[in-house]
C-alpha cells in the first residue's frame, strides 16, 4: 500500500489492515471505504494582470471670440446714411430723383428731401 495514502487513511480515522481494502477495488463487507484523491499540485505559472494605461487628458483651447456687431449704418435712414457718409445735399436731392421721389425721403411732403438730416432746404 502507498505511504501516503495510508498515512492519509490514518490521519482521518480509518481502520486500515493489510486484507481490509480487499481485492482489485472492492471492498470487505462491513469495512468503511475512504476514498482519496490526490491534488495536481499548483500551476507555478503565475497570470500578470496588466493595468489600462492612464486616461490621456487632451486640452482643447477654443481661439479666442470677436463679437462683431452689425454697424450703425444699417439702421439708419437712407438720408441719414448719406450725411453720415459725407455726401452733400445736392447729392442727396438727386439721389432723391434718380430713386422716383420716394415719399419716406420727404418727410413733410413739401418736395425737399432729407431736411431732418440736412436741415430745412426750403
Amino acid at each position: 500500500m502507498n505511504r501516503k495514502i495510508a498515512a492519509l487513511l490514518v490521519s482521518a480515522g480509518a481502520a486500515v489492515s493489510a486484507g481490509g481494502l480487499g481485492g482489485c477495488g472492492t471492498p470487505t463487507v462491513g469495512t468503511p471505504v475512504t476514498v482519496v484523491r490526490e491534488l495536481a499540485p499548483p500551476s507555478t505559472t503565475t497570470a500578470v494582470v496588466v493595468a489600462p494605461p492612464p486616461p490621456t487628458s487632451v486640452v482643447v483651447v477654443e481661439p479666442p471670440m470677436t463679437v462683431t456687431r452689425t454697424p450703425a449704418v444699417q439702421r439708419l435712414t437712407s438720408c441719414q446714411r448719406l450725411l453720415s457718409e459725407g455726401y452733400s445735399f445736392e447729392y442727396a436731392f438727386n439721389a432723391w430723383v434718380a430713386a422716383g421721389r420716394p415719399l419716406s425721403w420727404d418727410a413733410d411732403r413739401d418736395g425737399y428731401p432729407c431736411e431732418q438730416s440736412y436741415g430745412n432746404r426750403n
